[in-house]
């Protein structure tokens, strides 16, 4: 397995904490310190006519059903129509950023994190508020489901990983993950759950033994950031405070492929955001306000 650089990506001028899928199947959807969110073309490697100004900072984005919303560091959440580009709904139950946007396809759910250490879940058809679970004192940072949408985990910022059940949303499971902050998580194609900490270790979690702990992994130098998972191709890839990338296998028993600034013309800050394309191809995001394309080799 290997990966090289496609295209590097630059007209922000903020860093960047955010990517989502654009409009169409060559299009992505950026956002950051700039207040801006803006739509590249991935063929010609440039913007789109199209672009979004918000009061603060942007946090997170996800693409749903022709509209998109924008979660920002005061709490607010934008639902923009992106045929007309004019603004739906502004919700604002936090009082602080929000860090990640999840859609449920199964149960048609979209679920908020927000820092103020709550998750509000909302109908995505008329934007009514579903559940409001208060669920740390500290950030939730992620959230992530299992293949059934059965369970939703939540990656904290006091280091745990909370794990509800997806009817009522009851805590069945809280995992003492990571020292000071879990930032990350996903669930593998096992049905096991992965972790990554500020610690900036990886965790590797049994879902048929309560979530105890299988295996460690002192992954990066500093904070990991983002995770995301390719189960078609069997690769994970990891970001980093540390400015990498690193590609490893579903087993996570061969040594990471690294992608950094030195071998493969990475970024130069800290990888902020991850974003899958496609079964061979990925998108990264940086506080050095660029994105980059990535194509993984199989051979």
């Amino acid at each position: 397995m290997n990966a090289e650089k496609l295209h590097q990506l630059t007209a922000h001028s903020g860093a960047l904490y955010a990517l989502a899928h654009g409009r169409t199947t060559n299009a992505l959807f950026s956002a950051g310190g700039d207040r801006v969110v803006a739509e590249w073309n991935l063929e010609r490697a440039e913007t789109n006519a199209f672009a979004v100004r918000t009061e603060s900072t942007v946090y997170s984005l996800l693409n749903l059903d022709n509209k998109l919303v924008i979660g920002t560091s005061n709490g607010g959440m934008h639902v923009i129509n992106l045929e007309t580009k004019r603004e739906l709904r502004h919700l604002k139950l936090h009082d602080k950023g929000i860090f990640h946007l999840f859609n449920d396809h199964t149960n048609s759910r979209v679920y908020a994190c927000s820092a103020d250490g709550s998750v509000s879940v909302w109908n995505p058809e008329d934007w009514s508020l579903l559940w409001h679970l208060n669920l740390s004192n500290q950030k939730i940072r992620r959230a992530t489901q299992n293949s059934d949408a059965s369970l939703t985990a939540f990656a904290c910022g006091d280091g745990k990983c909370i794990i509800t059940e997806n009817k009522n949303h009851q805590v069945i499971f809280e995992i003492e993950a990571h020292e000071e902050s879990c930032n990350s998580l996903a669930f593998l194609p096992s049905g096991n759950l992965i972790t990554g900490g500020k610690d900036a270790f990886l965790r590797i979690w049994d879902s048929n033994k309560g979530f105890s702990l299988i295996k460690e992994i002192p992954a990066h130098n500093y904070a990991i950031y983002d995770i995301i998972i390719n189960q078609e191709s069997g690769w994970v890839a990891t970001a980093s405070r540390d400015k990498t990338i690193k590609l490893w296998n579903l087993e996570f028993n061969e040594t990471p492929i690294r992608l950094d600034r030195a071998k493969k013309g990475g970024h130069l800050n800290s990888v902020n955001g991850l974003l899958m394309l496609d079964d061979n191809q990925f998108a990264s995001c940086s506080d050095d306000r660029s994105i980059i394309i990535w194509k993984v080799d199989q051979n």
